[in-house]
């Protein structure tokens, strides 16, 4: 039979001080189980939960959220109390805490997707950059959301899989019986991985939905993109089409040029000169083109007008 023996770890000041942004490394979510405290850092909750009481820490701005806050704890609270779980009211608050941060993402992602969509059948009709710039925006919100979604199924599949924080997480049994943490695995962990699978299941229907919508925007700015190139490519097509006429042209019009000088050179005299010499321009000009137009299709460049 395996046993777990675990030397429970107190609170320091470094784990408090992962709770104030100021002082936090990164933005990594985190759970931290110690001795007698579960400490949680779930921007924009961060909580201290004890046995007997619970301490949350929200930024300015967020008053709204006190209200989520207020209800979950009193529903899974009244939970515990009603199927007499009596040792599990630390692990209501941490899953009252997760279903405040599970409610926010949702928020989040109805707020954000409902744009994206019209965006997108904006930017299949009308390739103006004004709505590609506003996509962008909208592609930047849902990768920041992508990210923290990220970031807290990380958290909880990493927690699902430490034996030692899941059974540390009793805080009322330890309390009440030290030497359980002695051996760990006398305590029943079933709970309390429900309650986080099904977190992380919520989290990760919420996370695919964003990604789904971030891979549609990122397709269809590819298409607009494309379409752009090809729009591009048509203009380049037509200016090498207009430049080579020119130039073709060019030639012609320093012969014109000469024969109009104020120079005798006797040769207007001769008959059906000026309907040769006008023949042989435009033939030139037209072989030219022909021509050249031939050589360059040849090579891989199409000079057609057809968009």
């Amino acid at each position: 039979e395996c046993t777990l023996t675990a030397t429970l770890q107190t609170v320091h000041m470094r784990d408090i001080r992962k709770l104030d942004k100021m002082f936090s490394t990164s933005n990594e979510p985190s759970i931290t189980v110690r001795q007698q405290a579960i400490l949680v850092n779930c921007d924009p909750v961060r909580a201290v939960i004890m046995r007997d009481c619970c301490f949350v820490f929200l930024p300015d701005g967020t008053d709204s959220l006190i209200a989520h806050l207020k209800s979950n704890f009193k529903l899974h609270i009244a939970d515990a109390s009603a199927f007499e779980f009596a040792y599990n009211h630390t692990i209501y608050a941490l899953e009252a805490i997760l279903a405040t941060i599970c409610c926010i993402f949702s928020t989040q992602c109805k707020q954000v997707i409902p744009l994206g969509r019209p965006a997108l059948e904006k930017m299949t009709k009308d390739e103006s950059m004004s709505e590609l710039e506003s996509l962008r925006s909208i592609k930047n919100s849902m990768s920041v959301l992508e990210s923290q979604l990220g970031g807290m199924r990380r958290l909880l599949m990493t927690l699902l899989e430490n034996e030692a924080d899941l059974h540390m997480m009793y805080l009322t049994k330890l309390c009440e019986d030290p030497k359980l943490a002695q051996d760990l695995f006398y305590i029943d962990t079933e709970d309390v991985e429900s309650i986080l699978e099904l977190y992380l299941q919520e989290i990760y229907s919420s996370q695919t939905r964003v990604a789904l919508m971030a891979q549609n925007i990122v397709n269809t700015e590819s298409i607009v993109m494309l379409k752009l190139d090809s729009k591009r490519n048509f203009l380049l097509s037509v200016d090498l089409s207009l430049t080579l006429l020119g130039t073709l042209i060019a030639m012609p019009t320093f012969i014109v040029g000469a024969f109009g000088m104020n120079l005798n050179s006797h040769i207007q005299d001769t008959e059906y000169v000026f309907w040769v010499v006008f023949a042989l321009c435009g033939l030139f000009i037209l072989v030219g083109y022909v021509v050249v137009v031939k050589y360059l299709k040849q090579q891989g460049i199409n000079m057609s007008w057809t968009y």
